[in-house]
């Protein structure tokens, strides 16, 4: 899946840009989505259930139950939501199961952009974005449509989770389904400049067709190609704590699997830790991909309208360095331990531009 990505705001590091705003702007209002938080229904009492016309708060945001229309077009209000500890939504803590019921959320406020978690088990759903109501048999139907004049993208696992991207000005969402779990419901102002693999603790695997997020950026498991012929979709990607690339902390193993970095944004340059024991590697950049014996044969080429470098240019440890404006980026090796994955130099325009949307405007030319 190739996402329609938004555009970021100006060289500034998405955290320190956080930071500030939070520093040079009042505490929300009771009843606001603060930027770049989420809803995770943590504040819940376990076990509770709620009822069409019942309301309750999580993050500060007024969530209210309501009638779900079935695929056949009647309403039902016989529907409830409930509080769990399963973690079916895909997140970690507590989500909540949502059964013939809609949640319509009140942010406070408009959202640039929206992100939620999702574990999808049978039954239609329901959607809406500011007033625009969607009926589907599941949210697949809805990748890459405009509902409410924002662009909806889905991302799916074999295991039924997933997670649902919306690229716009929000002003108004809810969200329903039959046999549906959702949990972290995000302005995905969320992101972070680095992807230092600290949020799954120790051991982790994931698989082809899955993904995982980390500091706020999709991370999807993709096919591997073999040096010079050959592919698979049987390899893994670990998490360990072994710090064989180089960084601290925790990094990622790539075993026979492509890991392709979704921030969400177009940039200007990407830098990562590696270490290579052994085999070929794979780089992809703007949907242009090479496939080489060790990361070092990149120094000093060129990919996707990128420039590569390789620091130092030989060995087998190192820092990769791909310079120029990049919208899609993975990586993957057979051997192969990455670590601090992170991304520089926006371009002039926030997020919403794209969609005529001229208030979005960084107003600032350095």
């Amino acid at each position: 899946m190739q996402p329609n990505h938004m555009i970021c705001s100006p060289n500034t590091p998405i955290a320190i840009a956080s930071i500030v705003l939070i520093l040079s702007t009042a505490a929300p209002a009771i009843g606001t989505l603060a930027p770049g938080d989420c809803i995770d229904f943590e504040s819940l009492t376990p076990g509770t259930i709620y009822h069409v016309t019942d309301s309750f708060f999580d993050s500060g945001v007024s969530i209210s139950a309501e009638p779900f229309q079935w695929s056949g077009g009647t309403w039902t209000s016989a529907g409830s939501s409930d509080v769990q500890t399963l973690n079916l939504g895909g997140g970690t803590g507590l989500d909540l199961g949502v059964n013939n019921i809609n949640l319509n959320f009140d942010f406070g406020r408009d959202v640039e952009d929206l992100r939620l978690l999702f574990g999808e088990y049978g039954g239609n759903i329901n959607l809406t974005i500011n007033g625009d109501f969607r009926n589907e048999p599941n949210f697949d139907v809805l990748h890459g449509q405009i509902v409410g004049g924002t662009l909806v993208e889905v991302l799916n696992s074999p295991t039924g989770l997933g997670v649902i991207r919306i690229t716009g000005v929000v002003s108004s969402f809810s969200v329903g389904g039959q046999e549906l779990w959702i949990d972290d419901v995000c302005d995905s102002e969320s992101a972070l400049d680095c992807v230092e693999f600290e949020e799954h603790p120790y051991p982790q695997s994931f698989s082809y067709g899955q993904f995982f997020i980390d500091s706020g950026v999709i991370i999807e498991l993709g096919e591997f190609f073999w040096f010079p012929t050959g592919s698979t979709i049987a390899g893994s990607c670990n998490v360990d704590t072994f710090q064989i690339s180089g960084g601290t902390g925790q990094d990622v193993n790539s075993n026979n699997i492509n890991l392709k970095f979704d921030f969400g944004c177009i940039y200007g340059r990407l830098d990562l830790l590696y270490t290579n024991l052994g085999g070929n590697i794979n780089v992809s950049v703007n949907g242009a991909m090479a496939n080489v014996n060790n990361m070092t044969d990149l120094h000093l080429t060129s990919l996707g309208g990128t420039s590569i470098l390789v620091q130092p240019s030989t060995g087998n440890t190192g820092h990769l360095i791909v310079d120029g404006s990049i919208a899609a980026f993975s990586v993957g090796g057979q051997e192969l331990w990455i670590d601090d994955v992170c991304i520089f130099d926006r371009s002039l325009f926030v997020d919403g531009f794209e969609f005529g949307n001229t208030a979005a405007w960084s107003g600032t030319v350095p």
